[in-house]
């Protein structure tokens, strides 16, 4: 059987749920692949968990006594009094949601090390951490509500900003955060407030207009040879206003929450609409592996905005493609065969070193 390495955890405020996503991981794919488990510990370093099948082993982070390891060249060694060569990676699942796995850190140490991982490169994995750089880069593909960039050094220029050019009603976020960690609805009363607690997570904040009498649509999709396979779309209910990291995880149900509506329940011209703006969205940030495209749809203006791009969707959204007629295990497959592939670095010989420069 091929080798699959599934990486974890990290130190990032989505590492229990990136644990969820990786257990559930090797338990669908015990039968038909060899897997080898990659601790990613709060302290960033690899440790060797393959034989750790309950999710309740990293409640208590004080008590995880793990084998340190280390990644050299497509191969895992175990770290002792000298380094001994534990297996081969045939490929690579990051499940590290936030943090060094959903920032590019992850995919550049896969690309320095010859690995082919299922996700995005590095660049791509970036741009999309950044929300703000994100909605720039395709507002000319899809509609993006007006939002203002807020870090500690332009805090106040950005308050007077915030104040002439966006509405009563916003949304402030931390930039790059995911599971609706930092995000409120806030009001002139309050906005500054909540922007000084992002600061304690995150270096930049988002302050956007707030569409009150909305509904979100998700839609997830990953590349297959030459094709974009997209996902059944999906409509998430909502009990507070802002869909809250409790709804969205303390109320699931192994990934499958009630609070969803799949398909959802749009107009065909609505839906070739989302199928339209996620291919493409997909395409042009050069995207890889699964990923989960949020959007905002303003039902007073029948506006569909662009939202976010999720590079590592909770539980590989596999909810998503099973409505479609893709299992989980079929979805894993294909995502296996369309993995990166091992990165290729450039070099020439040039005769400049032999020159004497200094």
């Amino acid at each position: 059987m091929k080798k699959v390495c599934i990486f974890f955890g990290g130190a990032s405020t989505e590492h229990d749920i990136s644990v969820i996503t990786a257990m559930q991981l090797a338990k669908n794919i015990k039968d038909r692949y060899e897997i080898e488990k990659i601790y990613i510990g709060l302290d960033n370093n690899f440790y060797l968990a393959t034989n750790i099948n309950d999710i309740k082993y990293f409640s208590d982070k004080s008590k995880i006594k793990l084998k340190r390891l280390i990644v050299i060249d497509n191969a895992i060694y175990l770290k002792g009094f000298c380094l001994k060569k534990y297996c081969e990676i045939f490929v690579a699942i990051n499940c590290c949601h936030g943090g060094i796995g959903e920032n590019g850190d992850l995919a550049g140490f896969f690309a320095v090390n010859k690995i082919r991982h299922i996700g995005c490169d590095a660049l791509s994995a970036h741009i999309c951490m950044d929300k703000s750089l994100t909605k720039e880069l395709v507002s000319d593909i899809a509609p993006t509500i007006s939002g203002i960039l807020v870090n500690k050094d332009n805090f106040l220029q950005s308050k007077n900003l915030i104040e002439n050019e966006l509405n009563d009603e916003l949304i402030v976020k931390p930039n790059s955060l995911g599971s609706s960690i930092g995000v409120k609805a806030c009001d002139r009363t309050n906005y500054a407030e909540q922007i000084e607690a992002i600061f304690l997570l995150n270096d930049n904040a988002l302050v956007e207009n707030r569409i009150v009498n909305m509904l979100e649509y998700n839609q997830a999709c990953y590349r297959s040879k030459d094709k974009v396979v997209l996902s059944a779309i999906e409509n998430p209910i909502k009990e507070t206003e802002i869909l809250s990291f409790d709804e969205k995880y303390m109320k699931s149900n192994k990934g499958k929450r009630t609070d969803r509506v799949i398909p959802a329940k749009i107009t065909k011209k609505l839906k070739d609409t989302l199928d339209s703006y996620t291919t493409k969205i997909y395409k042009k940030l050069n995207l890889n592996g699964v990923v989960r495209i949020d959007y905002i749809y303003d039902i007073d203006n029948k506006i569909l905005y662009f939202n976010e791009v999720n590079t590592i969707p909770g539980s590989m959204a596999f909810y998503l493609f099973e409505p479609i007629g893709i299992d989980y295990i079929s979805l894993i497959d294909d995502l296996i065969d369309n993995a990166q592939p091992i990165k290729k670095f450039s070099y020439f010989n040039s005769s400049v070193l032999s020159n004497k420069l200094l």
